[in-house]
């Protein structure tokens, strides 16, 4: 499993991170963890009007530690290669690469041929 978010429109990776009841977040730092759980705590008493203590509702919540996978370098410089304008954008990307679907675009198809043009036409081969 890997997790990635957006920064300045290019893929990072999560090296780590934590499940909490079933859901998976990437973290960078163990102070990530307290916030997530403050984040639950909140969601989970935001639509009450009970007294609770944010220390012990936090100190409830059991995580189990998560080492995600990472890409390869090639895939990574392929993911990293291009600035995305949208998270969808970017998600698909990620995923047809991690997933090894990733097709070349059209305008890497263009420059490959122009190189084999411009060999044949030097007279260089493979031979």
């Amino acid at each position: 499993m890997y997790k990635f978010y957006s920064k300045n429109g290019t893929a990072q990776f999560y090296e780590r991170g934590v499940e909490i009841d079933g859901t998976v977040y990437g973290i960078h730092t163990d102070r990530d963890i307290q916030r997530i759980k403050r984040r639950i705590v909140n969601d989970k008493f935001a639509e009450t009007d009970d007294n609770f203590d944010m220390d012990t509702e936090i100190a409830k919540i059991q995580h189990t530690d998560v080492t995600f996978e990472q890409p390869t370098s090639e895939k990574l410089s392929q993911i990293q290669a291009k600035t995305y304008n949208s998270m969808s954008e970017l998600k698909q990307h990620v995923q047809s690469v991690m997933n090894g679907d990733e097709t070349m675009s059209q305008d890497e198809i263009n420059a490959m041929l122009m190189l084999q043009i411009a060999e044949l036409k030097a007279g260089v081969g493979g031979e």
